[in-house]
């Protein structure tokens, strides 16, 4: 816990730097880091090793020494002592979706907020923690351990990144990554995506569902769905489209083209870790599909069977047959991300966050047996088991002190279903940065980072810095 003069240097400290952070943040956030497929020497595109170049240049530029590890990820000691702790970070971000407000990759500060695609998630976080070392290496020069930031480029796509560092490094005894919430988390779900997949062929029967469509990335709430059916007008299809619509309390729009109409139906985004905090357009879709006079057909035929398995609302698969939970880390959930419906065939991706009692039980089996019952193939290459740490723990107790230190809020360790870069990591947990009882849009549009919780969080890791790394 920190003295009242050293939270008073802290606070002054950060007084003066706070603009030299917001614009090392906004040059960040210029950069669109959407992690994609391997180009030459990058590993996940141009976009996540340009963000981890960027975040480069700002480091050197403070004074720090860097490493990079297969292009994929980078890191900076505070000192030349014996790693003590890590700040672990990503600069990678989701697709930013339409319905922003303002440019999703050109920082903007309206009300005392800082609003761009990965303000919260996770570049704002970044250089929080980067000003934190900073801010220790100025302020407590006469720390004997050191404090090492890593900053990966692909923790929304998998987290593979990390295997680049954990081939020539490893972490130190104490690991925090600031991509989640306050206080702290110290158990994190597990998590797999079973894909799934059937072929037909093709019928010529009319009214038939040419394609359906949503989703594109499957741990994000899909906001937007859309399906062309030929043999039917906007006429035959506005009275279950305007019922679901008002049900579901959204909107879903049809329209007629040479080919026959188009229904789009659309959703709310959200984190696939919560997904009734969203609203899902591919389950809105679906439920608006099956209840149309469409021609009897294996296609149609198998459309419901997935309807049946993935309805609308069902957020934890009770309709598959896997819902389970327990006191310490909840319920499973379910999250409908990625679907795709063409003449020939179709195919998706669920998202699942599992609890602790998920890890002894057959969930892939039991899955696979669901839809093979309904005829639809499913594979599940990859179950990963949940993370825990005890609360009891000292680092964990240390961190929950300085929380409620620096902010006069109590702290407690918590579970959730997102999964961040501890996960794994023996001893490692999630600290920080969205504070209780506000929403940052993670994952959402128009996300963005408060100011004064910026400089809160980067005050915080400041004294986590100086009080492990004595």
């Amino acid at each position: 816990m920190a003295s009242n003069n050293m939270k008073e240097i802290i606070n002054s400290w950060f007084d003066a730097h706070k603009d030299e952070m917001i614009a090392d943040l906004a040059k960040l956030i210029s950069v669109k880091s959407v992690a994609g497929a391997p180009k030459g020497d990058m590993p996940y595109g141009e976009g996540s090793y340009e963000a981890l170049m960027t975040a480069k240049e700002i480091i050197e530029a403070k004074g720090f020494g860097t490493q990079v590890y297969g292009n994929a990820v980078l890191s900076a000691d505070m000192n030349v002592g014996e790693a003590q702790l890590a700040m672990l970070a990503h600069v990678d971000v989701v697709p930013e979706g339409v319905g922003w407000t303002t440019d999703p990759y050109t920082m903007v500060e309206k009300d005392g907020a800082l609003y761009g695609r990965g303000t919260s998630d996770d570049k704002g976080p970044a250089i929080a923690a980067l000003y934190a070392m900073v801010a220790a290496r100025e302020l407590a020069p006469e720390l004997t351990k050191n404090c090492r930031l890593i900053l990966g480029s692909a923790e929304e796509t998998g987290m593979g990144d990390l295997h680049f560092y954990e081939k020539e490094a490893t972490y130190p005894p104490m690991v925090f990554s600031p991509d989640a919430d306050f206080p702290l988390i110290n158990i994190e779900k597990g998590k797999f995506g079973p894909d799934f997949y059937c072929d037909w062929v093709e019928s010529t029967a009319l009214p038939r569902i040419v394609f359906a469509q949503g989703g594109s990335v499957s741990n994000i709430v899909p906001r937007a769905a859309d399906a062309l059916i030929e043999g039917l007008t906007a006429e035959d299809v506005k009275p279950m489209c305007d019922e679901f619509a008002s049900r579901f309390g959204t909107e879903i729009t049809y329209r007629d083209t040479d080919r026959g109409v188009i229904i789009t139906a659309y959703g709310v985004a959200a984190h696939a870790s919560v997904p009734a905090n969203g609203l899902n357009a591919n389950t809105v879709l679906l439920t608006v599909l099956t209840h149309l006079p469409i021609a009897e057909s294996e296609p149609f035929y198998r459309l419901k069977q997935l309807a049946a398995l993935v309805p609308h609302g069902d957020f934890n698969g009770t309709a598959l047959g896997i819902n389970c939970k327990d006191e310490e880390s909840g319920e499973i959930s379910v999250n409908f991300g990625i679907f795709k419906f063409d003449l020939h065939g179709m195919s998706g991706n669920l998202d699942m966050r599992t609890p602790i009692c998920a890890d002894s039980m057959p969930l892939a089996k039991m899955t696979e047996s669901a839809f093979r019952k309904a005829g639809i193939n499913c594979n599940v290459d990859h179950l990963l088991p949940s993370h825990s740490v005890p609360a009891e723990s000292e680092f964990v107790k240390t961190l929950l002190a300085i929380y409620e230190d620096y902010t006069g809020l109590p702290g407690e360790a918590l579970s959730i279903g997102g999964l961040t870069y501890a996960h794994g990591i023996p001893g490692a947990v999630a600290f920080g940065c969205s504070f209780p009882g506000r929403d940052p849009g993670i994952h959402g549009i128009n996300e963005n980072f408060l100011v004064d919780e910026l400089l809160v969080s980067a005050k915080i890791f400041t004294q986590a810095i100086i009080d492990l790394c004595k």
